[in-house]
C-alpha cells in the first residue's frame, strides 16, 4: 500500500510457486500427519506473506514467512475421528505476489495390516494366513491390531481372545482360538501301524512309527516310552517337525538290554486330550531257546507247589493231586529239570501212594549217585525219604543230620518242615513250632508252605496268635487269600490290633476283607480304631464309620470322623445319634458343620423336627460364614436358605462376594487352574483347581471358561469341564446393588453384558454411572455404558439426576465414546467452557450446527469478545453453515483473517445486519492490495468504507489500486469510483499518475463530456503529452480536444508485454518490399506504443519481436490500412487524404477544392511561422514530397 501511495507499484509480478496445490491423504484412526509446504517466487525473488487455514484440524507451525524460499510446516490432527470421517479444508497462502489456496482432503480409514505380504482386512483373511503360515499368524495374533480387528469383526469372541492372549502366549493358544471359533477342526493324529507289534531281534534295531495329522494347524505331541530296551530320538514334537501331514517317530530297540523270554514295551503319544498307545512284544532270538526251557521248568515247579497247597487246603482231592503232580514232574524232567529233584520227587510220590518198593527202587538211584545231592535241601530230602523207607538211616541220625543242615540253611523252611515231621518233640509244642517258623521268616524265608503250616497252627489254637507282627500279618494274609481264615482267628487278630500304635495297611486289608466274610462288631470296632491311628479323614473310610454308627458302637471321635469323611453328595438323612450329638456338641470345623447343616436342609421335609432344632444355630453360622466369604456346595445350600436382604454396606459386600458362584469339575488331573474371562472385564480371573474342582463366579452368559495345565497351556474346547451353578439370587443381587458397593462382578450382572441388555431407568441409573467409573471393566464395555448414559441424559433432560450427572461428567472419557452427544449435552445444560474444550480437543465434525452456534455465541460473551484462535475457527464454521447472529458476526468482524473470498463472504453477511464494518473492510482492502486481488464487492466495500470516514491513505491507496486494474486490465469501474477520484483530485490529494490516466481513459469512453469534463480531459491530455505519454485511447476523445495534439492523424500500434521487455516493431507498406525495424516505446508498465501516418488507400504489414525474462518471442504478421471515407477536416493530413479519395473516386472537382485549401494553408504557414528545428524541417519536406 505504501508502494501505491509512493508511485512504486509493480504491476506485473511473477507467479507464486507452491510445492503442493492439493493434499489428499488417507490416514488410519488415531494417526496424525505432519507435512511441509514450500513457498517461492517464479523468478526467485524474496516473497513475504502470511498463511492461514480455515479448518480447526489443520494446524500451522507458523503463520508468517519471508525469503526467497520458505517452508511452512503443517499438521493434521485426527483426534476423535473414526473410520469413514473426512477432513476438508484449505491452507491459504497470502503473499505479496498473489493469494493461492492449497486444498486439503483427509479420509480416515480403518487400519490395514500387511503380514507376510498378505493384507488382513477380516477374520477370514487371518484364517487364510494361519492355514499357510502359522508362525506369521501367531505374530499378528499377539498384537494389538488383531484385538482391534476382532473387536470389529466378532466382538463376542473378545473374552476368548482375552484368555488365550494372556502371556505366555503359545502356538497352542492360537490353535485353541481357531478351533473355538469354528474356523478349523482340531488336529487329530492317526497311524497305520497296529496297536500291538511282535518283533524278534538279533541286533540293535531302528524302527519308524508313522503318524498322520488330519488337518492344518499346530501340533505339540509328547512321546513317552516304557521298557528299558526302547529309546526315541525326540520326546517332544511340534508342527515344524512334520513333513506335510506326516511325521515318523523313530525309535531304537536295544537288543543287548533284552533278556530271556518275551519283553514288553510301549510307545505313548499324547497330543492334547488324544492319546495313542502302541504295544511292542520283543524277543531276543539269541536267548529265546534257553529262555523257553527255563520258563517251562519254572512253570512246572510252580504247578507242583500250587498242587500241594490246594491239597492241604482241600481245594483239590488226593487222586487229582497225585495225577497232576506226577505229570508236572515228568514235564519238569522233559524241560531239563534237575535230575536229583526229579528222582526225589518220584520217590516221594511212590511213598505217599504206599508203593514202597517202587519208592526204594527209585531212591536207590540217588544213593548210587551221591554227587547229585549238591545242596542241603536235596540232602535233607534224601535223608527224610531214606528214613521213611527204612533204608539204612536211623531216627536219631536223621534228627541230628537234619539239625546240621538247618543250621547251614536257616532260611529254608523245607528243612525245618522235615525236622518237625521227623522229630516228635516238635509235635508236642505248637509254640516252639511257631517260634521256629517266625525265625525262619525273619531269616528271609517267604515260602507259601511256611505260611500254610503257620496258619494251620493258628487255626488249631487261636490263642497262639499273641501279637501282630510282620510274620503274623503275612500268615493272616495267606490264610485270607486261600480262604482258610476263620471267624475266631479274625476276631483274635482284631483284638490284638488294640496294641498297635500306628496304622498298617496290610492289617487294614485283612480286617476289612475278613469282615466281609465274618461280620462282627468286634472286627468293625477294630477297623475303625485302626484307621483312626493313621489318616482317619480319608473318604474311603466313611463306610466303616457309617457301619459303626449304625451298629451303635461307641468310639471316641467316631461321630466327628463320620462327618469328616462323609461325601458332600450324601443325601440320606443323618443317623439319629449323629443329629442328636451335634445338636448339643459341635466342635467341627466350619466346612464340616456346613456339611451337617446342608444335609439337614436337604432332608427338612423328611425330618422337620431336626431342621427346626438346628435352625437357630444354622442362621448364626450362616451369618458368620458369609462375612468370611466361605463357599462350597454346602455353604451355598445354607445361603440359599437363610440369607436375607442386606441391611448395610458390609453385609451387602459379603453377599455380593459369593453370589453367582459355580462349581467347575474336570476329569483331567493335569488341569491346575480355571480361567474365567468376561468380555466386559479388563482382566481375567484365575481360580485354583483342588480335587479336580474349582469354585468360580460367572456374572453373565458371555463369559468364557478356559482350563490351564501345569505348563500354563490353556484350553478352550479341546479340554472339557462341567459347570454347575451353586448360588444365584436375582433379588439379593438387586438388594446388594442398592448400597453402591465396589463389586465389578455384581455391577456387570446388574447392568448387563450386552448393549441390548442395558435398560436404564431412574432407579438403576446409579449402577451404570458406577460402572462407567469402574476401572475393572474393559474400555469397550465402559464405552458402551457411557453411550447408554449419554442417550439417557439426552432423552431425560428435565430429571434432577441428569443435571447432577452432567455436573460430574468425565468430559474427555465420554467424548471419546460419543463426542457429538457429549458436547450437545454440555451445551444443553449451559456447560459452555467444558463443551468448548472438547471441540478444541476432538473437533466439531457432524455436531448439529444449531448446537455449535449456541456454543459459539455463549463463548464469545463469556470471553467478553477477546480474541481466541479456536473460538474464531468455531465462529467461522457456524457462519459458513449459514447460522449466525450479530454477536457472532461482530466477533468475526473484529478478528477474523482468512482468504479474501472468506472475508468478503463475511462482509456480505454483516452488510445485511447494517452493522459497522470499517475494520473488516479495511482488512479486506489492505489484503486485497497486498495479494493483488480484486475481490467481489470491492467497490461497494470501498464506497461503504468511505461513507464510514475510513482512513485517507487506505482510501487513496485502494482508489489507486482500482485505477491500475481499470487502466491496465480493463477491469470495470463504477462512475462512483471515478467521482471519488475526481473529488480527491479537486481536494488536492496526491494522486498517482495512473489515477489520472484511468480518469482520462474513463472520459474517453463517455459519449458526451460536460464542459467541466472537457476541461479535465484537456488538462490531463496536455500534461501527458508534455510527458510524451501517448495512447491509442486518445483517439476516442472528442476531436476538438485532440486536434491540437496531432492525434487524429496518427495510427497507434499498442502491445502489452512485461515491463522489463524489449519490443521491436517490423513493418513495411504496400509500396515497399523491405522490412523496417524500430523499437517501441514503453509508455507505461509494459504498454508499448508506436505511432504511424498512413494515407488513404495505404496498407502496412507489421509484426513484433520481444525479449523478456522468459526468453524471446514473435507475433503473427498483421495488416493495418487507411480505408473508408476520409474525415472532413482542414489539417494537411486530412486534406491530402481528401484529395486521394477524390481522385480515386474520379471526382476532380472535389480533389481540386481540397488541393486549393492545402496550398492556402501551406502558404499561410510559410509566411507566418518559422521552422523551429531540423526535425520539423525534415517532416515538412516529407509532406511536400507526398503532396
Amino acid at each position: 500500500m505504501e508502494q501505491l501511495l509512493n508511485g512504486r507499484f509493480e504491476y506485473e509480478v511473477p507467479h507464486l510457486l507452491l510445492s503442493e496445490t492439493e493434499v489428499a491423504l488417507t490416514l488410519d484412526e488415531g494417526q496424525n500427519f505432519r507435512g511441509e509446504l514450500n513457498i517461492g517466487a517464479e523468478d526467485g525473488r524474496r516473497v513475504k506473506g502470511i498463511v492461514t487455514t480455515d479448518h480447526q484440524r489443520i494446524v500451522l507451525a507458523k503463520n508468517q514467512f519471508q525469503g526467497t524460499a520458505s517452508t511452512i510446516e503443517y499438521g493434521v490432527d485426527t483426534s476423535g475421528l473414526k473410520a469413514g470421517d473426512e477432513i476438508c479444508g484449505n491452507i491459504t497462502v497470502s503473499s505479496n505476489l498473489e493469494e493461492r489456496c492449497v486444498r486439503v482432503h483427509v479420509s480416515i480409514a480403518g487400519k490395514t495390516m500387511n503380514i507376510s505380504g498378505q493384507e488382513i482386512h477380516s477374520l477370514a483373511d487371518f484364517v487364510h494366513l494361519a492355514s499357510h503360515d502359522f508362525g506369521a499368524a501367531y505374530r499378528f495374533f499377539v498384537k494389538k491390531e488383531f484385538a482391534r480387528l476382532l473387536q470389529k469383526e466378532a466382538p463376542e469372541q473378545m473374552a476368548l481372545y482375552q484368555g488365550l492372549s494372556h502371556k505366555p502366549v503359545t502356538f497352542q493358544h492360537l490353535e485353541e482360538f481357531l478351533v473355538a471359533l469354528g474356523q478349523k477342526e482340531p488336529v487329530m493324529l492317526s497311524a497305520e501301524q497296529p496297536e500291538k507289534t511282535v518283533l524278534t531281534v538279533d541286533q540293535p534295531r531302528k524302527e519308524t512309527l508313522y503318524l498322520y495329522k488330519n488337518t492344518w494347524g499346530y501340533v505339540r505331541m509328547e512321546i513317552e516310552v516304557q521298557g528299558d530296551f526302547l529309546e526315541v530320538e525326540k520326546k517332544v514334537v511340534t508342527s515344524e517337525d512334520f513333513i506335510g501331514s506326516v511325521y515318523g517317530v523313530e525309535y531304537i530297540i536295544h537288543q543287548e538290554k533284552i533278556g530271556n523270554g518275551r519283553h514288553y514295551g510301549r510307545i505313548t503319544v499324547r497330543q492334547g486330550k488324544q492319546e495313542l498307545r502302541f504295544e511292542l512284544e520283543v524277543t531276543n532270538s539269541e536267548k529265546h531257546v534257553t529262555s523257553r526251557k527255563n520258563t517251562e521248568r519254572d512253570r512246572q515247579i510252580t504247578a507242583i507247589a500250587r498242587g500241594y497247597l490246594d491239597l492241604a487246603v482241600h481245594k483239590r482231592d488226593y487222586r487229582t493231586w497225585y495225577q497232576d503232580t506226577w505229570e508236572a514232574i515228568e514235564q519238569f524232567e522233559k524241560a531239563g529239570g534237575d535230575m536229583a529233584w526229579v528222582t526225589l520227587g518220584k520217590a516221594w510220590l511212590y511213598e505217599s501212594h504206599e508203593e514202597t518198593g517202587k519208592a526204594r527202587e527209585t531212591l536207590s538211584y540217588v544213593k548210587e549217585h551221591q554227587e547229585l545231592l549238591d545242596t542241603a535241601e536235596k540232602k535233607g530230602a534224601y535223608l527224610y525219604l531214606a528214613w521213611k523207607l527204612k533204608m539204612e538211616v536211623g531216627h536219631t541220625g536223621l534228627v541230628s543230620r537234619l539239625g546240621t543242615l538247618m543250621r547251614q540253611e536257616s532260611a529254608s523252611y523245607f528243612l525245618l518242615k522235615l525236622a518237625i515231621d521227623a522229630d516228635d518233640s516238635w509235635q508236642q509244642s505248637l509254640t516252639r513250632q511257631l517260634y521256629a517258623m517266625e525265625l525262619c521268616y525273619e531269616c528271609g524265608c517267604k515260602s507259601p508252605l511256611l505260611y500254610l503250616d503257620a496258619a494251620q497252627l493258628y487255626l488249631r489254637q487261636e490263642g497262639q496268635l499273641r501279637r501282630i507282627s510282620p510274620f503274623t500279618v503275612q500268615v493272616l494274609k495267606f490264610a485270607q487269600k486261600e480262604g482258610i481264615l476263620s471267624g475266631e482267628l479274625l476276631k483274635r487278630a482284631a483284638y490284638l490290633t488294640e496294641t498297635m500304635k500306628t496304622f498298617d495297611e496290610n492289617v487294614y486289608q485283612i480286617l476289612t476283607a475278613g469282615y466281609e466274610r465274618f461280620p462282627s462288631d468286634e472286627v468293625l470296632e477294630a477297623i475303625c480304631k485302626l484307621v483312626m491311628k493313621g489318616r482317619p479323614v480319608r473318604k474311603e473310610y466313611f463306610p466303616w464309620y457309617a457301619k459303626a454308627v449304625e451298629r451303635n458302637i461307641r468310639i471316641t471321635r467316631l461321630y466327628e470322623y463320620y462327618i469328616e469323611t462323609m461325601d458332600a453328595s450324601f443325601d440320606e438323612v443323618l443317623p439319629q445319634v449323629i443329629r442328636m450329638y451335634f445338636s448339643y456338641s459341635n466342635t467341627l470345623a466350619g466346612q464340616k458343620k456346613a456339611l451337617i447343616y446342608a444335609n439337614v436342609i436337604k432332608n427338612r421335609e423328611k425330618d422337620r423336627h431336626t431342621f427346626q432344632s438346628y435352625r437357630p444355630a444354622m442362621e448364626v453360622f450362616t451369618a458368620r460364614q458369609i462375612q468370611k466369604g466361605r463357599m462350597n456346595r454346602e455353604y451355598a445350600a445354607l445361603y440359599r436358605t437363610f440369607l436375607k436382604k442386606p441391611e448395610d454396606p458390609d453385609s451387602a459386600k459379603a453377599i455380593a462376594n459369593v453370589l453367582f458362584t459355580h462349581h467347575v469339575t474336570c476329569e483331567n488331573p493335569k488341569i491346575t487352574r480355571v480361567i474365567v474371562c468376561h468380555p466386559a472385564m479388563a482382566g481375567e480371573t484365575s481360580y485354583p483347581m483342588t480335587e479336580q474342582g474349582a469354585y468360580i463366579r460367572l456374572y453373565g452368559k458371555k463369559a468364557r471358561i478356559l482350563l490351564e495345565d501345569e505348563q500354563r497351556r490353556r484350553y478352550a474346547v479341546t479340554e472339557t469341564c462341567r459347570v454347575e451353578p451353586l448360588f444365584t439370587d436375582e433379588e439379593l443381587a438387586r438388594a446388594c446393588g442398592g448400597f453402591a458397593i465396589e463389586n465389578p462382578g455384581l455391577l456387570l450382572h446388574l447392568c448387563g453384558e450386552q448393549e441390548e441388555e442395558m435398560q436404564l431407568t431412574a432407579e438403576n441409573l446409579a449402577w451404570y454411572q458406577q460402572a462407567a467409573r469402574t476401572s475393572a471393566f474393559s474400555s469397550a464395555y465402559r464405552k458402551t455404558v457411557r453411550q447408554k448414559l449419554l442417550e439417557y441424559y439426552l432423552a431425560h433432560p428435565d430429571e434432577r439426576e441428569t443435571e447432577a450427572a452432567v455436573a460430574e461428567l468425565e468430559d474427555s472419557a465420554y467424548a471419546k465414546v460419543d463426542r457429538i452427544s457429549t458436547i450437545e449435552l454440555l451445551v444443553r445444560y449451559g456447560c459452555y467452557s467444558r463443551a468448548f474444550a472438547l471441540t478444541d480437543r476432538y473437533g466439531y465434525e457432524k455436531i448439529p450446527v444449531s448446537c455449535l452456534f449456541r456454543l459459539a455465541h455463549a463463548m464469545i460473551l463469556e470471553k467478553e469478545f477477546t480474541e481466541d484462535e479456536e473460538l474464531l475457527y468455531l465462529a467461522s464454521y457456524v457462519v459458513k453453515q449459514g447460522i449466525y447472529d450479530e454477536i457472532v458476526l461482530c466477533y468475526l468482524r473484529d478478528y477474523f483473517t482468512g482468504s479474501i473470498e472468506d472475508m468478503c463472504s463475511l462482509w456480505d453477511k454483516i452488510r445485511g445486519f447494517q452493522m459497522e464494518s470499517d475494520k473488516l473492510e479495511e482488512r479486506i482492502l489492505t489484503w486485497s492490495v497486498f495479494v493483488r486481488s480484486h475481490p467481489k464487492w470491492e467497490q461497494e466495500m470501498l464506497e461503504n468504507y468511505i461513507r464510514q470516514s475510513g482512513k485517507e491513505h487506505v482510501i487513496l491507496a485502494y482508489l489507486t489500486y482500482l485505477a491500475i486494474g481499470y487502466f491496465m486490465d480493463g477491469k470495470p469501474l463504477s462512475d462512483q469510483m471515478f467521482d471519488y477520484l475526481d473529488r480527491a483530485w479537486k481536494q488536492g490529494w496526491e494522486l498517482d499518475e495512473i489515477c489520472h490516466l484511468a480518469m482520462l481513459k474513463h472520459l474517453s469512453t463517455k459519449p458526451q463530456l460536460s464542459e467541466e469534463e472537457e476541461k479535465e480531459a484537456h488538462t490531463l491530455l496536455l500534461a501527458f503529452t508534455k510527458q510524451g505519454l501517448r495512447f491509442a485511447f486518445y483517439k476516442d476523445l472528442p476531436e476538438h480536444l485532440t486536434e491540437g495534439f496531432q492525434i487524429g492523424d496518427r495510427m497507434f500500434i499498442e502491445e502489452r508485454q512485461r515491463a522489463e521487455a524489449k519490443v521491436t516493431i517490423h513493418y513495411r507498406t504496400n509500396a515497399e518490399e523491405t522490412w523496417k525495424s524500430e523499437p517501441m516505446r514503453n509508455m507505461y508498465q509494459g504498454i508499448f506504443v508506436k505511432e504511424f501516418l498512413l494515407f488513404y488507400g495505404e496498407k502496412m504489414e507489421y509484426y513484433l519481436t520481444f525479449t523478456n525474462r522468459q526468453g524471446e518471442g514473435k507475433t503473427e504478421v498483421k495488416t493495418v490500412s487507411m480505408t473508408g471515407e476520409p474525415k472532413a477536416g482542414k489539417t494537411r493530413y486530412q486534406l491530402l487524404n481528401q484529395m486521394k479519395a477524390a481522385r480515386a473516386a474520379g471526382d476532380s472537382e472535389k480533389a481540386e477544392e481540397a488541393f486549393q485549401k492545402y496550398l492556402q494553408q501551406e502558404a499561410l504557414v510559410r509566411n507566418c511561422f518559422a521552422l523551429v528545428d531540423e526535425k520539423k524541417q525534415q517532416e515538412d519536406t516529407t509532406w511536400n514530397r507526398k503532396i
